[in-house]
C-alpha cells in the first residue's frame, strides 16, 4: 500500500484521505513505519502526548483503511495475523516521559538490529522477538487529540496485541477508516521508559464489519482470553474504567449477578498496564474464555 504522503498520529483526522478501501473479510498487507523512523537526532523530539508534537514526524500510520459498509454504530474486527519487524530498531528515552522522568532528563537512543529472530540491544543483548502494535484505531470523529487512546482505540501500548488478536473496535465515522501504527520488537507491559523496541514492520491483516453492534471500548481476544480495555487520566481511573467494562462484559456474556460478576473477577481476571505515562493511561482486564464459558453454561 502506497499513501500520497505520509500522515503520523499527531495529524491524523477524518478528512485524511483513505490509503486503502477494503471489503470485509478481504486479507491485506500494510507497512508500517516505525514511531522514531523519520527523527533524524532524539534530542529534537519535543514531549509525546503535548502540544509540541502536533504535526512533528513521531509515528507514521499506515492507513486510514476505509472498511465497505462500515457506519457508526457498528463495530469492526481487526484480525492481526502477522507481523513482521524488520531493519534496524531503536530504543530511547525521550525528553521529560516515562516513570523516571527526572532522573533520566536527556534524551537517548540506542540501536538495536533485527536479525536471526531476535532484537539486538545496544547490538550486544539478545532480547526474543515479540512483535505487536503499540496502535489499532478507528477514527475518533474528531480526529486524534493529545490523549491518544480511548472507545476507538489509538496508542494504548497493550502488549498483547500481536499476531493472532483480535481487537474488536466501535466505528464512529463512515468507513471507520482503521489505522496501524508504532510497531515494536520486543515491549514490555508498563513500558517504564516510555519506548519498546522501535521498528518498522510488516503487517498482514483482515477487518470483519459486525453491523449494529453497539461498543463503547476496545476489547482483545488471543490465547483464549477476551482482554477489557479501559482509560483514565491516572492509573487507577484506568483500572477503574476496565473493571467497570469487564464486570459489564461478564454480566452480558453469561446472565450473572453483577456482585457475583465482580467476585468472580477478583479471583481470576489479571490487571496489567500497558501505556507509559501519559494525559490517558490505559489499562486491560484478562478474562480467561473458560470461566466465561462455564459461567454461562451454569445460568443455562
Amino acid at each position: 500500500m502506497t499513501a500520497a504522503r505520509t500522515w503520523y498520529l499527531f495529524d491524523v483526522n477524518p478528512s485524511t484521505p483513505p490509503a486503502l478501501t477494503v471489503t470485509p473479510g478481504e486479507e491485506f498487507t500494510v507497512e508500517v513505519g516505525g514511531a522514531l523512523r523519520d527523527v533524524p537526532d532524539i534530542r529534537l523530539v519535543p514531549t509525546p502526548f503535548t502540544p509540541a508534537c502536533n504535526g512533528h514526524p513521531l509515528a507514521p500510520i499506515a492507513g486510514p483503511v476505509r472498511v465497505n459498509g462500515a457506519e457508526p454504530g457498528d463495530a469492526v474486527v481487526v484480525d492481526l495475523l502477522e507481523i513482521t519487524p524488520h531493519g534496524d530498531g531503536k530504543a530511547a528515552i525521550l525528553r521529560d516521559f516515562g516513570v523516571l522522568r527526572t532522573e533520566f532528563p536527556e534524551p537517548m537512543a540506542l540501536s538495536c538490529p533485527i536479525k536471526d529472530g531476535r532484537a539486538w540491544f545496544g547490538g550486544r543483548i539478545p532480547i526474543p522477538l515479540s512483535p505487536n502494535l503499540g496502535t489499532v484505531s478507528t477514527m475518533p470523529p474528531d480526529g486524534y487529540k493529545p490523549s491518544y487512546a480511548g472507545a476507538y482505540g489509538g496508542d494504548f501500548d497493550q502488549k498483547d496485541v500481536r499476531a493472532g488478536c483480535r481487537v474488536h473496535l466501535p466505528v464512529l465515522v463512515p468507513g471507520a477508516l482503521v489505522f496501524f501504527a508504532d510497531p515494536h520488537a520486543a515491549i514490555s507491559d508498563g513500558i517504564i521508559g516510555g519506548a519498546g523496541v522501535e521498528c518498522d514492520a510488516t503487517v498482514r491483516a483482515r477487518i470483519g464489519l459486525e453491523k449494529r453492534r453497539s461498543l463503547d471500548r476496545p476489547l482483545l481476544e488471543i490465547d483464549d482470553t477476551v482482554q477489557v480495555l479501559g482509560f483514565g487520566p491516572t492509573v487507577e481511573a484506568a483500572t477503574e474504567d476496565c473493571a467497570r467494562g469487564a464486570v459489564e462484559l461478564v454480566v452480558s456474556r453469561t446472565g450473572m449477578d453483577p456482585r457475583e460478576a465482580y467476585m468472580l473477577l477478583s479471583i481470576v481476571g489479571e490487571l496489567r498496564i500497558g501505556t507509559s505515562p501519559r494525559p490517558v493511561m490505559a489499562a486491560r482486564l484478562i478474562i480467561p474464555q473458560t470461566v466465561l464459558t462455564a459461567a454461562a453454561q451454569g445460568r443455562a
